[in-house]
């Protein structure tokens, strides 16, 4: 009995990752925004990166705090000249990955974004792709930049199964209680 429990447990949680593998990643087509739904495990850098290279015209960085200021937020070697200072939006006030997204849709939506690249950790792309789905308008097309988190080091696997199953059921969760339009 205990067998089939841990098993559907396992289970319920791995299909949201087995989705998440089918999300789209960036074409070499130049983004509206790149969004990054911060939360450690260099989100940040990533999403920097990602922008600096051209693959998005903004960058906005959701959830970083409400005392976040660029210069402490950005990798160190960032450097940012102050014609793209104002492609750059940093944002304080949202929490978790559902008023990232709300965020998110305050950015797009206004501006008419067409596509947008979400930055996350691999192990939160289910989540955060579907809460950004369900948010952003349909006419928005979402490609994801997976950040490989801190869990894929060596030495830190007694985290894989607390992260998978928790982010899996989380999904879960979300997919039951986001009102869908």
């Amino acid at each position: 009995m205990l067998a089939a429990l841990i098993l559907l447990l396992a289970a319920g949680a791995a299909i949201p990752h087995l989705l998440g593998r089918r999300v789209a990643l960036p074409s070499g087509e130049v983004a509206d925004a790149v969004l990054v739904f911060t939360g450690g495990e260099n989100r940040i850098a990533e999403g920097y990166r990602a922008w600096k290279e051209g693959k998005g015209k903004e960058l906005f960085i959701l959830g970083a705090g409400q005392e976040a200021r660029l210069a402490t937020v950005l990798p160190g070697d960032a450097e940012v000249s102050p014609a793209d200072l104002p492609r750059i939006h940093l944002e304080g006030w949202s929490a978790n990955t559902l008023e990232n997204a709300i965020s998110a849709k305050s950015a797009v939506v206004p501006r008419a974004y067409r596509n947008v690249i979400l930055v996350t950790s691999d192990y939160h792309v289910p989540r955060a792709y579907l809460t950004l789905r369900e948010v952003l308008p349909p006419t928005v097309s979402i490609s994801v930049i997976p950040v490989m988190s801190d869990w894929r080091r060596q030495g830190a696997w007694h985290r894989l199964p607390r992260i998978f199953i928790v982010e899996g059921w989380k999904y879960w969760g979300y997919r039951l209680l986001l009102p869908r339009e």
